[in-house]
């Protein structure tokens, strides 16, 4: 693979060489093209590419692009530090009195934290971690840029491995912690729906005695064996959380339900585009088993001629990563007359679950071939479901 390519791959795998290697391994002989994306050119990655271009002058890129990232991660790891402990110190110094709610889980982290943005937002002094920053690093940055005058931080919290939470938590000692859902989200990575589990309630257990967390109450069971907040509640629906938050800094129900009733869709999360006879479904920001599921029982409650799914199924999930395909490839199939697999990854999969269904399949490569594809096929008014979208090491 090329330089570039290489490097490009890296980037996409977060530098991680035990994720770069995996992809080499199970993808002999290919390249990652830029087609979605472009590499982007950061300081961190000008110097990985000035350092394997040197260092493939005496030995094959993969190893130039290796040799590179170990000798980097002592550096690279002592200036994350750094970093961290001067959020860490930042944050108890000059925000001791910013409250803070937390927000985790495998899905709906986002849009819950944009909920409460647009319910806190007339408040003097909230602020909120952007878009999808939600990771340590991201996070830490954030907090040193946090005003001393903050009130309110809405921080969204992810985690790629054990202790990713606990050490968030650290940093911004939150008194309020929300717990969104349970789900095989990166199970490839954490191994076992357990450890999901286990990661995700370091937020409950970095809350004081005195905090507030909310879970879901289909998880009542499951996180009884945790140590809990003496304040904790289960809810059903996220306008519980919403409403009994609001209650607490003293906004009135009627504004919130003013507030959630005027939300615009969150982009790329089951957002609704209409285009004359084509009603687009786009569910593309990310995918799991549950919120393919609403996807699909929201394209089948549009009253359409056709409906179109394009899809390059999901990813991270592990042992479950075929079946949970098929499954949904198999109840997608009894409700599209098109369905349309994009890529290799989940392509046989998808074809096993729409076998004895209807739908007519379609394979393409990349996203771009649709623009063709779709005119050809397109009759009447149509409804077409984004769901999902990979990037460019993926295909």
């Amino acid at each position: 693979m090329k330089i570039r390519n290489l490097i490009y791959l890296a980037q996409l795998e977060e530098y991680q060489p035990d994720l770069i290697k995996k992809w080499l391994k199970n993808n002999p002989g290919k390249s990652v093209i830029e087609i979605k994306h472009h590499l982007k050119l950061t300081s961190k990655t000008c110097l990985i590419y000035f350092l394997t271009s040197f260092f493939s002058l005496f030995l094959n890129n993969q190893k130039a692009l290796f040799l590179t990232l170990n000798l980097l991660s002592p550096f690279d790891k002592f200036f994350k530090n750094i970093l961290i402990k001067l959020a860490t110190f930042k944050f108890k110094i000059f925000n001791k009195k910013t409250i803070v709610i937390a927000i985790t889980g495998s899905w709906g982290k986002t849009t819950t934290k944009e909920a409460l943005y647009a319910i806190f937002k007339n408040t003097p002094h909230v602020f909120y971690t952007p878009s999808n920053h939600n990771t340590i690093l991201s996070i830490a940055k954030q907090v040193l840029f946090l005003p001393t005058s903050a009130k309110i931080f809405i921080c969204e919290i992810g985690a790629y491995q054990q202790d990713d939470i606990k050490k968030v938590c650290q940093i911004i000692k939150p008194q309020i912690g929300i717990l969104t859902a349970i789900g095989p989200m990166h199970l490839e990575r954490f191994g076992s729906l357990e450890n999901i589990l286990k990661t995700k309630m370091e937020l409950a257990e970095s809350l004081p005695k005195n905090g507030i967390f909310w879970a879901p109450k289909n998880l009542v069971s499951q996180i009884q064996k945790f140590s809990l907040p003496k304040n904790t509640n289960y809810f059903t629906d996220y306008s519980q959380i919403y409403f009994s938050l609001a209650f607490n800094f003293n906004i009135s129900q009627k504004d919130v339900q003013k507030t959630l009733d005027s939300l615009p869709p969150a982009e790329n999360r089951q957002q609704i585009i209409k285009n004359g006879p084509i009603t687009i479904i786009d569910d593309t920001y990310n995918s799991n088993p549950a919120g393919f599921k609403l996807a699909l029982d929201k394209l089948q409650k549009i009253k359409s001629d056709q409906k179109i799914l394009i899809t390059p199924g999901m990813i991270e999930l592990g042992p479950m990563q075929f079946s949970e395909n098929a499954r949904l490839a198999n109840i997608a199939g009894k409700t599209c007359d098109h369905i349309i697999i994009v890529g290799q990854t989940n392509k046989e999969a998808w074809i096993s679950g729409l076998k004895n269904t209807s739908a007519k399949i379609h394979l393409i490569q990349n996203l771009s071939e649709t623009e063709t594809l779709l005119p050809s096929i397109y009759q009447g008014t149509t409804a077409v479901l984004f769901e999902n979208d990979l990037g460019d090491q993926y295909f």
